[in-house]
Order: structure tokens, then sequence, then C-alpha cells
């Protein structure tokens, strides 16, 4: 069952709609009542799909053709790409088409120049990078509203961070953030043609006041839970996690100009985290050859040949989550800790995307730039749409 959000005022498009998480985000729209417009680059696909729902409207686009070698995009490829999404201001464009760093550029600068809002479910740190330094500039003059990583990566941690720090009070400097996915869920293709792509880049974590760029999975810090994970192996005790470049650092010293150190980490498995956190000394080093990282690239492309395929429902439905967020003060004493549980990432993303959307569409969203979900939505609005999507505050 999709999640209300009111009438819609204004179109939504699906950029990426028959791709896996396209195709769950278009489920959930429907579900709550709207009627999206389908964009994709391959029209019989899209016109399949479309057909599916009654037979929703319908646009072919491709990313890739405003795209040049240099990955450099202008105001005029957002403009062009624009035209071809039937895109207008008010409307609320939702992409889901990645590897973000080369093919989410101008999708988002094609919402940008007309002033429509944009969603995406982005896990890359260099595309949240350019969003919040480049674009929202950009889209706060157009009156446009960004939310790059809008799906379980990185909505949980913007909210759990902003309940630890309230919690917390003005004595917070530090927050951790911790995702801990447990079960065998296994990846979608476009995730997993992002993670190929990403392995040699490096994590952005504010330190000191400043982002900064650390290597991927260098550091690792655990996480306590306080009973059984779902679909992990319970009890309590520390789950390891590795550095992963999040949302948060960019969202979370919106909330609190006072915080000094925000990162992100990721963990489950925890023999896994400990090869991660071991690869993460060579595959620093590769991003210094071309040659490496021209056949990281190929590999890339290669599972991008691959798409709509993903773990089935029963799987999903297996998988269980935690989100961590801790608060501590200036010489590293604990303020605060708050935990969201939930099973299954990939509906969250779906459920949890269609419901900012509907708002997006009917208005409810005043302010324009590029945001956090709590600066968009606000940290009690949000945490009941995250528990209707499937991530629960406990303990």
């Amino acid at each position: 069952m999709g999640i209300t959000s009111g009438p819609m005022t204004a179109r939504i498009v699906v950029f990426g709609a028959t791709g896996y998480t396209g195709r769950l985000v278009t489920a959930e729209l429907v579900a709550a009542g709207h009627r999206p417009v389908l964009a994709g680059r391959t029209e019989t696909r899209v016109r399949a799909l479309a057909a599916a729902y009654d037979g929703l409207e319908t646009t072919v686009a491709d990313a890739a053709d405003v795209v040049d070698a240099a990955d450099v995009v202008d105001a005029a490829d957002g403009a062009s790409l624009a035209r071809l999404l039937g895109l207008g201001t008010g409307d609320v464009l939702v992409s889901t088409v990645g590897p973000f760093r080369r093919f989410g550029r101008p999708v988002v600068a094609a919402a940008a120049a007309v002033g429509a809002h944009y969603l995406d479910c982005s896990g890359e740190g260099a595309f949240l990078r350019h969003v919040f330094t480049e674009v929202g500039p950009r889209a706060a003059a157009s009156g446009a509203a960004l939310i790059p990583g809008a799906g379980f990566d990185f909505v949980p941690g913007n909210l759990a961070g902003a309940l630890a720090l309230q919690a917390a009070g003005g004595e917070a400097r530090r927050l951790d953030v911790g995702y801990l996915v447990m079960g065998a869920l296994g990846m979608s293709s476009g995730t997993r043609a992002t993670l190929l792509a990403a392995l040699t880049e490096p994590v952005i974590v504010l330190r000191g006041g400043v982002l900064v760029e650390r290597p991927l999975a260098r550091e690792v810090r655990s996480f306590r839970s306080s009973g059984k994970v779902t679909g992990g192996s319970g009890g309590r005790r520390g789950h390891p996690a590795v550095l992963w470049s999040g949302g948060e650092p960019f969202t979370l010293p919106r909330l609190a100009p006072a915080l000094t150190d925000v990162a992100t980490y990721i963990g489950g498995v925890d023999r896994g985290i400990r090869v991660g956190q071991a690869l993460s000394f060579p595959l620093s080093g590769l991003r210094r050859f071309p040659p490496s990282r021209a056949l990281l690239a190929a590999a890339a492309r290669s599972a991008l040949r691959t798409t709509g395929r993903g773990p089935d429902r029963a799987a999903r439905a297996r998988a269980g989550a935690q989100v961590f967020a801790l608060a501590r003060d200036a010489a590293g004493r604990e303020l605060a800790t708050v935990r969201l549980e939930g099973r299954d990432p990939y509906a969250f993303t779906a459920r949890i995307m269609a419901w900012m959307a509907g708002h997006l569409a009917a208005g409810t969203v005043a302010r324009a730039g590029a945001l956090g979900p709590v600066d968009a939505f606000g940290v009690e609005d949000l945490e009941r749409a995250a528990a209707a999507a499937g991530l629960r505050r406990v303990g």
C-alpha cells in the first residue's frame, strides 16, 4: 500500500522508470493515487510499463545524450533535457538513473533550469557534493527544491541524526551515522554498477568543520544493537561498519551549525566488513593509476548493460536494517543514541520517495535549493513517513 500525501497539483516524472528502483517507485506512486509520467531511454520498455498501469503518460529521453566525454554539463544541457522530459515550473522529477556521477548531472541540471523539484536515490558522495555546492544555488534562484539521496541512502541517517541532535542539546559536536543491513539481501543491477564505479573514489566526511576526503572503508567503528538485529544474529554486541560516503555530512550541520565532525558508516556482515577495510588500501592506490581507473570504469559500463534486475520480494523481506546516530560532545562523551529498525531497504526507498514526490507536487515544501529531508519536511512529519515506509524508532 502506498503512503498518502494529499492532492497532487503538478506532474510527477519518474526518470529511469523501467529500472529496478524506478519500477518500485512507480508502483508506490500509483498505489498512493498518483498518475506519474514514465520516462526512460527505451520506448518499448517504457510503453510496456505504462500499459501495466492503464496507460500512464510516457516520454523517451536518455541522459547520456547530453553528457560529453569530459562529463561537463551546463545550463543549456539541463534545459535541453527538461524539454525532452516535458518539465515545467513546480513539476517533480524523480530520478533513479545511475551511476549519478555521470548520468545524474544533466538530470538535476534540468530540474534547476526550469524550477522543477527533484528527488533521487543517489548514494555517491561526489555527486551529492555537486548538488549541494554547485547546483543548489541555481535551484534556489529558480525556486526548485532538490533532495538528493532521498531513499534508504540517506533519509534514515538524516532523520536519526536530527533526533539524536534534539536529544543531545547544544553540546553535540560529533555525530556518527551507521547503516547495518543484515541478511543476504543482494544488490540490484544499478546498485552493482554504481558500486563498481565508486570503488576507487574517496569518501567525503566533515572533519573539524570542513568537508574532506578519506579513503573508502579505511576507518571502522562499531554500532551496538540493544537487542536482536532484524534479519541478523541477535544479541547485545557491536557490529562493525566501514567509512562510507553519505548525505549526512552535507545535511546534518545545517540542523546544528556547532557540529564539527560528521561521518557515515555501512556494515552488516562482520567478516565482509573486515575484508572491505583491508581492500581499502589497494583500492585507494589504484585511483592514482589511469589504467586501473579505466578497467573499473569498463566493468561499471558492462554492469550497466544488465538493467532492471534485483532481489525479489521474498529476498527483500528476509533482510533487516538498522540505522544508528550517535551524538557526542567535543571530548568524545556520548550524549545521545537513536536507532531506527525495519526491513527491506529497497521497499523503504520506493515508499519514502513516493511520499516525498507527492508532497512536492502538492506544493507543501516552501523552501528551495539543495535540501536535506528534515530541511524539507521537518522532523515530526518525516519520522511518521519513515515509520509508514517501514523504518521505526526503537529503544
